[in-house]
C-alpha cells in the first residue's frame, strides 16, 4: 500500500470516519508493513519523516482525549482494537514501531484488567498506607513517625521539633552553641515526608532515602547530606549559602534559594540533579556547572553531562503521586516498584523493550503491572512480597 493512501486511512482514524472496508484495509495494510524490512530501514528518509509526523498527531490527539498511552518499543504485538483510538494506535505502530494501549478509570480495558489472573491473586501488595518515617535525633533516640502523635516530638536546646497535623515535620527556634544534627529516614513502604528546616526551606523526601541536617544552621554556609532522592524549595539567604551533599561523595549542589530535585539512588546508573528554579552549581571532583531552569545534571563516575529541556513532569512524578515512565527500560520500573511496595523482583528473562507510562501510585502493585502486561511484551507474577518478570 502506497504511503498517502496509509496517511489517508490514519486521518479518517483520527477523525472517527471508519467503515467496515476501511477496518479491514488497516488490518491487511498492517499485517503487510509488519514484515517490510524497507520501511524500519534506518536509510529510508522518507519513511523516517512519515514515522514522526504519524506519531506527533497520535500523540497530541491522545492528550487531547485525556488518554494516557502505556508504549512499549520495538515492532508491536497486537492482540485486540477496542475502539478507534485503539484501532489509530495500530496504525501508527506498524510506522512508528511503537504500540500504544490506553488506561483510564473508565476504559474499557479496565474490565480486562480487573478480572485478570494477576489482579485477581489472594497475595496482591497494596501501596503505602501512610509514613513510616524514622527521626534519629542528636541522642541517638527514635522517632517512629507513624506511631508518634500531633505535636512536639522533641527539644534539642532550644529547638522545638514538631509534627504537624498534616504530617510535616518541623524545626523553630535558636541555633544554640553547638550544632547538633538529626536524621529522618523514610523506608522502603512509606509514603514521602515534607520536612521543614531551622530557616523555613522545605524538603520533601521520597521512599528509600534520607536526609542528614543540623537542628539549626549557624557559620558561612547551610550543608546537608542526602541518600535516595529529594526534593528542595529553599529560603534565600545570601549570606549563608545552601548546599546538599551526596553521602560517601562528593558530589554537591550549591544554591542561594532555589527550587530542585536530586535523585541520588545508589541502584541508580548516575546521580541526577534537576533544576525547576533559580539556578543552582553542581560539581564533582572540582568540575562545576551552573545549571538554568529545565537543566539536568547527570553525574556518573567523575563525568557531569548536562542535558536540556529535561521533562519536569517526569521528574517530579514520585511528589506528585504518580509513576511516569518516559522510554524507561523494565528494570529502571520495577526499581521505582520494589521501593514504593517494599517487595523484592527478581527476572527469569531478560526484556529488551521500553515502555511509557503514567499511572496513580495509589494502585495496587497487581493493577500497574497488569496495565504493563497489555503489551504483551512481558509478564509477571506475585507471591508473597515477591514479583517474577517473564517475557
Amino acid at each position: 500500500m502506497l504511503y498517502n493512501n496509509a496517511k489517508e486511512l490514519l486521518r479518517k482514524y483520527l477523525l472517527g470516519q471508519v467503515t467496515a472496508d476501511d477496518e479491514k484495509k488497516v488490518d491487511e495494510w498492517y499485517d503487510a508493513v509488519d514484515d517490510s524490512a524497507d520501511l524500519y530501514s534506518p536509510g529510508n528518509k522518507q519513511s523516517e519523516k512519515i514515522k514522526e509526523e504519524i506519531y506527533q498527531k497520535i500523540k497530541a490527539r491522545l492528550e487531547e482525549k485525556g488518554l494516557n498511552p502505556v508504549t512499549i518499543g520495538s515492532k508491536p504485538a497486537i492482540s485486540f482494537k477496542r475502539n478507534n483510538w485503539l484501532a489509530a494506535a495500530v496504525l501508527t505502530a506498524a510506522i512508528c514501531s511503537t504500540a500504544f494501549f490506553l488506561f483510564r478509570k473508565n476504559h474499557p480495558l479496565k474490565k480486562d484488567i480487573q478480572e485478570s489472573p494477576l489482579a485477581k491473586a489472594k497475595n496482591d501488595v497494596k501501596p503505602p498506607s501512610g509514613n513510616k518515617a524514622i527521626l534519629k535525633l542528636a541522642d541517638g533516640r527514635l522517632i517512629q513517625l507513624d506511631s508518634s502523635g500531633v505535636g512536639t516530638l522533641a527539644v534539642q536546646g532550644s529547638m522545638q521539633v514538631t509534627k504537624l497535623a498534616d504530617g510535616r515535620i518541623t524545626y523553630n527556634g535558636e541555633a544554640g552553641e553547638k550544632i547538633v544534627y538529626n536524621t529522618l529516614s523514610v523506608p522502603r513502604g512509606s509514603t514521602p515526608v515534607k520536612l521543614v528546616l531551622g530557616d523555613g526551606s522545605e524538603v520533601w523526601v521520597n521512599v528509600a532515602s534520607s536526609i542528614t541536617y543540623p537542628t539549626a544552621f549557624a557559620g558561612r554556609e547551610r550543608k546537608v547530606e542526602i541518600t535516595g532522592e529529594a526534593y528542595f524549595e529553599i529560603t534565600k539567604n545570601k549570606e549563608m549559602p545552601f548546599v546538599v551533599k551526596r553521602m560517601n561523595d562528593d558530589a554537591q549542589v550549591q544554591v542561594l534559594g532555589t527550587h530542585f530535585n536530586v535523585n541520588a539512588y545508589d541502584d541508580e546508573a548516575s546521580m541526577k540533579v534537576t533544576l525547576l528554579e533559580g539556578a543552582i552549581d553542581v560539581s564533582k571532583s572540582g568540575i562545576h556547572n551552573v545549571l538554568k531552569p529545565g537543566q539536568q545534571a547527570m553525574i556518573e563516575n567523575q563525568m557531569i553531562k548536562l542535558i536540556n529541556d529535561v521533562d519536569l513532569e517526569e521528574v517530579m512524578a514520585w511528589k506528585n503521586g504518580r509513576f511516569y515512565f518516559e522510554g524507561a527500560d523494565i528494570k529502571t520500573i520495577m526499581r521505582q516498584i520494589e521501593k514504593w511496595y517494599n517487595i523484592r523482583v527478581t527476572y527469569q528473562s531478560e526484556i529488551k523493550y521500553s515502555f511509557v507510562a503514567k499511572i496513580s501510585r495509589d494502585e495496587n502493585a497487581s493493577e500497574i503491572l497488569q496495565i504493563l502486561e497489555l503489551t504483551d511484551m512481558v509478564h509477571f507474577k506475585i507471591e508473597g512480597d515477591q514479583i517474577t518478570v517473564t517475557k
